[in-house]
């Protein structure tokens, strides 16, 4: 279940239709911070390309915009009902494309943070 995924993985910053979310254990937050959404393009874009070096500057940069966007105190019930409704909300296409962009996290966490 990706609510389950989502709620084990550390925040990033993932595209949902024509929105941004950060997304992950500590945070549910909707982005609307130019600099970190371009940044998600950017990465998708490096990411398609194989171009690993920029992948992983991108994906880094991903993950600290998550970070900084963190709100205490921490609140696990809140977050959990927030995605939950948020994962709820959303039609066929739109939860297969973010299950995609969480497996593509997935493999960077990986690859790049081991």
């Amino acid at each position: 279940m990706l609510l389950d995924r989502l709620l084990t993985l550390p925040g990033f910053l993932y595209q949902i239709g024509s929105r941004y979310y950060y997304l992950g254990k500590w945070i549910c937050k909707e982005c609307s911070d130019v600099n970190a959404t371009d940044s998600v393009t950017m990465y998708q874009i490096c990411r398609s390309g194989n171009e690993e070096p920029e992948t992983n500057m991108y994906f880094q940069k991903l993950r600290a915009f998550s970070d900084f966007a963190l709100e205490v105190p921490y609140d696990p019930s809140g977050i959990k009902a927030n995605m939950s409704s948020l994962l709820s909300s959303l039609n066929d296409d739109e939860n297969q494309k973010l299950e995609d962009q969480v497996l593509h996290f997935e493999e960077d966490l990986a690859k790049y943070c081991s």
